[in-house]
């Protein structure tokens, strides 16, 4: 009976501190965008002289072939920017620029993500 109950107590020790090292599940509103242009993609559009759009900006970025290239991120709703873990998640590059809602576990300033798809239609 005794071993059973310190079993029992490991376990919730085990499972406590899994929880803890784990992050916050959370769904959060946003675009996919690059880590070289974060929130904005007006300056590398003005570099170029040209009126691209926010995806063909971070496919552009990410094709840079250099040691600290570029990777994806997530920019929330008043601007936090989110390291992407999952870098090959379904569907990140096909979304980029667009409104999208992620949900996912958040550790910091980094999201793993579960869950992509188009953000909700604003009520007008």
């Amino acid at each position: 009976m005794k071993n059973r109950i310190v079993l029992l107590a490991t376990l919730v020790v085990i499972g406590s501190a899994t929880r803890a090292v784990r992050g916050d599940e959370r769904t959060l509103t946003g675009k996919i965008s690059d880590s070289l242009c974060g929130a904005s993609h007006a300056a590398m559009a003005a570099k170029q002289s040209s009126k691209i759009s926010d995806r063909d900006c971070v496919i552009a970025c990410l094709s840079y072939s250099t040691e600290n290239s570029p990777k994806l991120v997530f920019v929330a709703q008043g601007g936090q920017v989110y390291q992407i873990a999952n870098q090959k998640f379904s569907g990140l590059l096909r979304r980029a620029g667009d409104p999208v809602s992620v949900t996912g576990e958040v550790t910091g300033n980094t999201l793993t993500i579960a869950k992509l798809e188009p953000a909700p239609a604003k009520a007008k």
